[in-house]
């Protein structure tokens, strides 16, 4: 069943060029059943002009002047409030659409009430910088916006936990996002560059940091929501927040854990156990691993990534120690499939309710397996980064008799791939990296 779009965009200080660039994206869909609302806050009726221009007697385009500028978050709330679709779709002014991005979301929304995408930048008239993104990332997205502009969700959402925050000028749509997830919406990813951002132009520093504190206040009010107590702090160059969670002392709850550690295994820095801890007490948290480095200071691994075969590579292998990765995959702390058995803390009700580690496993698939039970009993696996160990010697490779087993036991998660990897990335030890 077909479903009917209506897509937003809001308009300001508009570059007449690239909207009308973005018209000609929509223009161009393959999927008819849409609809368009313009909200124009510029002062001219030049985008009113350019928009009757480009869609002469189009029936599916309104446009709206909006005489009280109140921002961006103020213009969607009027949109959603006219829009006849039962799916909004969020396009910024100057971006583009792929012709086939609404056939691809009417399959998606059939399973999903909200849906994001891969996008790339356009430069002038050049695509460059592809974003590839993993599945809803819950760890991730309190650090960093990477799920980008572009949103598709039900409308009937903002009947049932509010419309966007006008007080916001920046991030109502990441507030919308964290009030959606809260109440367990499903949230779909499309692994596909359908969206095409046009790259913002330098802001100033104020503006910049007006904008990480008001992304630190979202992820503040939901992480108040969500009963936890923590803080943050930006990192002004790479756009991201640290997210400081705070509980009571380790070692008050020592039967509410079990910490792994191998010999050899060596933790640069202090209180990691504190670190560890603060991650584990969220209750839907089953598993913390850490960031593992060779002595020659490369990168061990970053977590793990497990391909449809069943085998789990190291994520960021031998990376050096001061490169942050693709999309910072380094240094931000997110879920993952599976982190390093040999040195990580878990939380001992969840070891007892999935029965320990599984029995005739062996090297990787040990901790493989646990981490697919932790996901199946609705705990998540985060990797911290800020806690830092040195090996020297890897763990073992496992057996083909111990693949046969996980392969077995998983089929289906397997063969689904790892939803924490994007399908366009290239898997096994070149992992995260774009040729």
């Amino acid at each position: 069943m077909a479903a009917k779009f209506t897509i937003l965009i809001r308009t300001f200080g508009t570059n007449l060029s690239y909207y009308r660039d973005c018209l000609e994206s929509l223009n161009a869909l393959s999927f008819d059943d849409w609809e368009l609302i313009i909200l124009d806050e510029n002062i001219s009726n030049e985008v009113q002009w350019t928009t009757e221009e480009m869609f002469p007697e189009e029936s599916r385009v309104v446009f709206r002047k909006i005489k009280n500028k109140h921002g961006i978050a103020y213009a969607y709330n009027i949109g959603v409030h006219f829009a006849s679709g039962e799916y909004i779709v969020l396009l910024g002014q100057h971006d583009r659409l792929s012709g086939n991005t609404l056939d691809v979301l009417n399959k998606k929304v059939q399973d999903y009430e909200i849906v994001y995408c891969d996008h790339d930048e356009l430069i002038d008239t050049n695509r460059m910088n592809p974003h590839f993104k993993p599945d809803y990332n819950e760890e991730l997205l309190r650090h960093t916006p990477y799920i980008g502009n572009f949103l598709c969700f039900r409308k009937n959402l903002c009947m049932r936990f509010g419309e966007f925050h006008e007080q916001l000028n920046y991030y109502p749509v990441y507030d919308f996002l964290f009030r959606a997830v809260e109440t367990k919406i499903k949230v779909g990813h499309i692994a596909a560059l359908l969206h095409h951002e046009r790259s913002e132009e330098i802001l100033p520093k104020e503006v910049k940091e007006k904008m990480l504190r008001e992304y630190g206040t979202v992820v503040l009010a939901h992480l108040k929501r969500k009963g936890l107590e923590a803080s943050v702090t930006a990192e002004k160059k790479e756009r991201f927040l640290n997210v400081n969670y705070e509980c009571d002392f380790y070692k008050n709850h020592r039967d509410e854990y079990l910490f792994l550690r191998d010999k050899g295994v060596r933790l640069r820095g202090k209180k990691y156990m504190q670190k560890l801890y603060s991650v584990l007490s969220q209750p839907d948290v089953g598993v913390v691993g850490i960031r593992f480095l060779h002595y020659d200071f490369t990168n061990d691994n970053c977590g793990y990534i497990f391909g449809n075969e069943g085998i789990a590579y190291p994520a960021c292998y031998n990376r050096g120690v001061f490169q942050t990765g693709y999309e910072n995959r380094v240094i931000i702390p997110q879920d993952v499939s599976m982190v390093d058995a040999s040195c990580c803390m878990i939380d001992s009700k969840l070891y007892r309710h999935v029965g320990g580690f599984g029995a005739n496993l062996d090297g990787r698939d040990i901790m493989l397996d646990f981490c697919l039970k932790a996901k199946e009993a609705g705990r998540r696996v985060v990797y911290l980064p800020e806690v830092v160990a040195y090996r020297r010697v890897s763990e073992n490779i496992s057996t083909q008799s111990s693949n046969g087993l996980i392969m077995e036991r998983w089929h289906d998660q397997l063969k689904a791939g790892d939803p924490f990897y994007n399908v366009n990335l290239p898997l096994g030890l070149d992992n995260y990296e774009l040729y």
